[in-house]
């Protein structure tokens, strides 16, 4: 409950703060998927089929190595090409054929990312390149941070009848991300995005909403002693559809608590901890988990992954005035940085 309540008095700083949120053009609505019925994933590939004795590196974070990671979520590798403004993904099924050239590429769907980012400077919405028949959409965010010191993005398809597959990735591209020692205590703040997949009852695939908001990250790096302490909330929060339709209706209907995790000093990475889907009232919705990197030859960013799950809201009954819910899985990342 503390840590509930923590989030709520960062809720209400940050909620006044919305020069930095994604913006649509209004309406509402929910994306309809485009792919056909086809197989579930099978259970067995689930949680991401990473060595469980191998060591990470501690660059390069993936959903698959959070503690608790659902399953499907199997991206083992992001690669972003600025020169072509291009994608890749590694380790999705079905997201492209290797006998087409450009196979696994996702290319920035400028239209969409015009809708979700208004002012060029935040997360772009990307979908991998079309292939023969039989490959699937997928839909993806993506940031650079501007320093260049860390990226993050985040993918899911419309596929499945179940969540499907899909992921994130958090890399730290410059420095070892220490923090200066002359501090005790740290306060980021910058841009959460993130694709939702939504499970509709009767519906038959999945369908796709995107989530932006305002992340904000405390640090203390002296306490606990061993471990130190980080948590953050992200607020602001604005839902779109598949289209880029601005869901007016669900605009700041919950925030998500990312709970107090451990710090390895040794390699400047945050260790899993719980996060959560919390509403207005205080009901928690959905919960899952989080991590990150610090980035920057001194700690300038901090740069993390959020998977959620639970019943969240996609719409609002016209009658009852309440939310209309389903079963969703939210897949997203942040980038903050600090004065």
């Amino acid at each position: 409950m503390y840590r509930i309540i923590a989030a709520l008095a960062f809720a209400s700083v940050l909620s006044a703060c919305d020069g930095a949120t994604l913006t649509g053009d209004g309406g509402s609505g929910i994306g309809t998927g485009a792919q056909p019925l086809v197989p579930e994933p099978d259970p067995g590939t689930g949680g991401g089929g990473t060595d469980p004795d191998a060591d990470p590196d501690p660059d390069n974070l993936y959903t698959s190595e959070l503690d608790d990671a659902p399953e499907g979520l199997d991206v083992n590798d992001m690669t972003y090409v600025p020169a072509k403004d291009e994608l890749v993904f590694n380790n999705l099924p079905f997201d492209g054929d290797k006998a087409v050239a450009g196979a696994n590429v996702y290319g920035r769907d400028a239209g969409l990312s015009a809708i979700l980012n208004p002012g060029g400077t935040g997360f772009d919405a990307y979908r991998n390149t079309a292939g023969p028949s039989g490959t699937s959409q997928y839909f993806a965010v993506f940031r650079r941070s501007p320093s260049g010191f860390s990226q993050v993005g985040a993918v899911g398809t419309d596929r499945y009848l179940s969540f499907g597959f899909g992921g994130a990735a958090a890399q730290r591209l410059e420095g070892n991300g220490a923090l200066p020692a002359d501090t005790d205590s740290y306060v980021f703040n910058g841009e959460y995005a993130a694709v939702r997949t939504v499970l509709v009852d009767g519906a038959p695939s999945a369908e796709i909403q995107y989530v932006s908001g305002l992340a904000r990250i405390e640090v203390d790096v002296d306490d606990p002693d061993v471990s130190g302490a980080v948590e953050g909330v992200i607020v602001s929060r604005e839902f779109f559809d598949a289209n880029g339709v601005n869901i007016a209706a669900l605009s700041g209907a919950d925030f998500l608590s990312l709970a107090t995790a451990e710090i390895n000093f040794d390699t400047w990475t945050i260790n899993s901890s719980e996060a959560s889907a919390v509403r207005t009232d205080g009901e928690v919705t959905q919960t899952g988990t989080w991590s990150g990197l610090f980035a920057g030859p001194d700690g300038e960013e901090v740069v993390g992954i959020v998977v959620v799950e639970g019943q969240g809201p996609v719409g609002i009954d016209p009658a009852t005035r309440e939310f209309l819910t389903e079963d969703i899985r939210e897949t997203g990342g942040f980038i903050a940085t600090r004065p």
